[in-house]
């Protein structure tokens, strides 16, 4: 029988393509630009690496056939040694569980209250908690309204972690501030919480600023007319200027000037630019009327992502302080709605809005 004439005797098996293919990569005058490539790739969105290990093997093994080349120049090999440090870390996956660990509420009650730490020690912890959430939070969470989404835990894992550590955070000061049935304790307890702001506001910790004054707002807290009127007048000239920097209106235009004047570290407020990308998918069109893809949706989707990156390049330097963190993330501390107002009727009851009745003319 003679050759097949449809077949091409110039066909190999697949598994010979692919090691032609790769040595014609790992050979050809643009090693160096691939290197490139993955070393920007490795080192701003590290996290795809983090999430993915079949990525990363298969990042490690091109890598090996690099570095085990005969035929590259040093700076090449020295470019993919180094790649393949990062790659071979030790610690590669233990970040989400570092994050877990952190994260994790105390097993038994915290000793400690707003009343035995600082206002410093209390402002700089919450800052290193946001921060390492903020930090995991991955690009491709923001895309399609994916914390809006069904799956949402698990395609904006950290998005969803971020506003439940927004919550929890707000509750806290909330609880704290209600269950003071001594109305001196309610007082300073504003006070201090008021400090925590202000010191956030330093830290350029926005997001924590208003975790705060959301709770100075909430129905619970809010209504207690003679607590508020014992909170001295300096208190509250801060509170105002607190408030006026985390106001949401003009699409958040005075925090994200602040934004825009500060250098990093920085905490952003993420719910502002959750807002702005949502903005963006539900009002413009992924396609244009010819049918191509809408690039200039994307460039916005891109340009809002990029932001929120650049805060996330520059860590804080503060030390964690188990005992304080131990503290906000003590889950028995918090009321859930219903508590935190039947405790606020309790220390200042309604006042009643009916007058006696009138007698003398009946």
């Amino acid at each position: 029988m003679g050759p097949d004439p449809l077949c091409n005797p110039r066909d190999e098996p697949p598994e010979v393509e692919a090691r032609n293919r790769k040595e014609s990569v790992v050979s050809s005058p643009a090693t160096m630009r691939v290197l490139n490539v993955l070393r920007h790739w490795v080192s701003k969105h590290f996290q795809d690496f983090e999430q993915d290990a079949a990525l990363r093997s298969q990042t490690i093994a091109f890598l090996d056939d690099i570095t085990c080349s005969p035929n590259l120049l040093p700076t090449e090999h020295r470019a993919a040694s180094q790649l393949l440090r990062l790659l071979c870390r030790d610690d590669i996956d233990s970040g989400k569980q570092q994050l877990e660990i952190l994260l994790t509420p105390p097993q038994t009650p915290s000793k400690e209250s707003i009343e035995t730490l600082s206002a410093l020690e209390i402002a700089e912890q919450m800052t290193y908690l946001d921060h390492q959430i903020f930090l995991a939070i991955r690009s491709e969470e923001f895309l399609g309204q994916a914390w809006m989404k069904s799956d949402k835990k698990s395609r904006a894992e950290h998005i969803i972690l971020m506003t439940k550590r927004f919550n929890d955070g707000s509750r806290l000061v909330c609880s704290e501030i209600v269950t003071r049935s001594n109305m001196a304790a309610r007082v300073a307890a504003i006070e201090k919480w008021t400090a925590v702001a202000d010191i956030c506001r330093c830290l350029h910790n926005f997001n924590g600023v208003l975790q705060i004054c959301a709770a100075f707002t909430n129905a619970a807290v809010y209504r207690l007319k003679k607590t508020w009127d014992k909170v001295p007048r300096t208190i509250k000239s801060t509170i105002t200027k607190l408030q006026a920097v985390v106001c949401s209106d003009g699409r958040f235009r005075v925090m994200r000037e602040a934004l825009h004047r500060c250098d990093p570290p920085c905490i952003p407020y993420l719910g502002m630019y959750l807002t702005d990308l949502s903005f963006i998918e539900e009002g413009t069109p992924d396609f244009t009327p010819d049918g191509l893809l809408n690039f200039s949706k994307m460039r916005m989707i891109a340009h809002v992502i990029r932001e929120i990156r650049h805060f996330q390049q520059t860590p804080y330097k503060i030390d964690h302080i188990p005992k304080v963190t131990s503290y906000l993330l003590d889950t028995s501390l918090l009321l859930d709605d219903d508590e935190l107002y039947h405790k606020s009727l309790q220390i200042e009851p309604r006042s009643s809005r009916l007058s006696a009745p009138n007698t003398a003319n009946v």
